[in-house]
């Protein structure tokens, strides 16, 4: 099946959904955005987007052409949280087609907003839209009472995604006892590497964004009380640096300047049965949320981009291309959500003992084989659409 001259809905106009847009456009396709804020915008926030990503945002034409304040680091440091002594350094593989690269969320969408705007993408802005009917003929959209008929409708509208629920059905998310807290600071001028301060039930990263003008901070702790899964909470900056107090004192220091922060609960999402149903189809958070402990979230939502819009343009039936998008996807997902959860717990060991042989293990592979963890991650950063 062509793409040429396809009419194409997408709800959420976010990464996945942007990125979606522009490859649909690329192939031909007619392409609306339904987003629900009334600007595209993103929470002040860093990402960090490795190779695979970067190889994504090279196929959109976004990368380098539409992204210029970017870091581009060599590796990240892991310390401990304490005294701050290093436990391992882990150099970014430097022989990948692509770099691993930190910037700011807003700037990445930005990039992409303005590269679907040149393909001539439509995006309708404070849109509460919903895939109201869809059969093997098309689907429909309901946005502000106006219905739009599409010969297919992508839904990237998020962890919260509304056309999941809709359609798909859903088992409650589980909290996991655990909230993020985020932040960005002025650097001042300080050269800050990217690192991961590990304590006890709880890891601090930092890592610079915007050409090292800004520092971007993230906690994860332990926490029994309920936070909703919202990027928007409003979080305390004198509880945030109450919470870490426990760190080296050269990280209180660099706490103690964040004037505004995030918070929100980190939560386990049952696997849904199918991404698709007749002709609406789920992608990124929306069909696979993951924790934030591998920092492959957004790469995975390009990553379903790709694949989903390439599999459209060479299968000649949709049912059969959304399946294949499924298949191919899936069980990649799927080792990345488990990886990403193993780490969260590796990074937040509570037993003295393990934490010792954990850090002894780290160290041990920092002197005898330095590149392990690179290879041991490669089928993550050199995988190809």
């Amino acid at each position: 099946m062509s793409l040429l001259d396809k009419n194409i809905g997408i709800i959420g106009g976010g990464i996945g959904g942007l990125a979606s847009a522009i490859f649909f456009a690329k192939f031909g396709s007619r392409v609306t955005i339904f987003e629900k804020a009334s600007e595209i915008s993103e929470v002040g926030a860093g990402i960090q987007i490795s190779a695979n990503g970067i190889n994504i945002l090279s196929k959109l034409g976004v990368y380098p052409d539409y992204l210029e304040e970017v870091c581009f680091p060599d590796s990240i440091l892991f310390k401990d949280y304490k005294a701050g002594k290093p436990i391992i350094e882990i150099k970014h593989n430097q022989d990948i087609d692509f770099p691993y690269v930190q910037l700011h969320r807003a700037d990445l969408v930005d990039a992409l907003v303005s590269r679907a705007k040149d393909l001539g993408v439509k995006i309708i802005l404070g849109s509460n839209a919903i895939a109201i009917k869809t059969d093997l003929n098309g689907s429909k959209i309901k946005s502000n009472s106006n219905i739009y008929n599409f010969d297919l409708t992508v839904a990237a509208d998020g962890m919260n995604s509304g056309v999941r629920q809709y359609w798909f059905g859903q088992s409650a998310a589980l909290f996991m006892d655990q909230v993020a807290w985020r932040a960005l600071i002025p650097s001042d001028g300080n050269n800050i590497e990217p690192t991961v301060f590990m304590g006890i039930n709880k890891h601090l990263v930092m890592y610079p964004i915007r050409n090292g003008e800004l520092i971007n901070i993230i906690g994860v702790q332990s926490n029994k009380n309920i936070v909703p899964e919202n990027w928007n909470n409003e979080g305390s900056p004198e509880k945030f640096c109450n919470e870490f107090s426990d760190f080296s004192p050269s990280v209180n220091r660099i706490l103690s300047k964040i004037k505004t922060v995030k918070l929100w609960g980190l939560y386990s999402h049952p696997p849904l049965k199918s991404w698709s149903n007749d002709n609406v189809v789920l992608l990124g958070d929306a069909a696979h949320p993951i924790l934030p402990f591998m920092a492959q979230g957004s790469c995975m939502a390009l990553e379903d981009a790709a694949v989903l819009t390439s599999v459209l343009n060479d299968t000649n039936n949709i049912n059969n291309a959304l399946k294949k998008y499924e298949k191919i996807r899936k069980k990649r997902v799927t080792d990345i959500q488990k990886i990403s959860s193993e780490n969260g717990k590796a990074f937040h060991l509570s037993n003295l003992i393990l934490r010792k042989l954990f850090q002894l293990n780290l160290r041990l592979i920092a002197k005898v084989y330095p590149s392990f963890l690179n290879k041991r991650f490669n089928w993550i950063y050199r995988y190809k659409v």
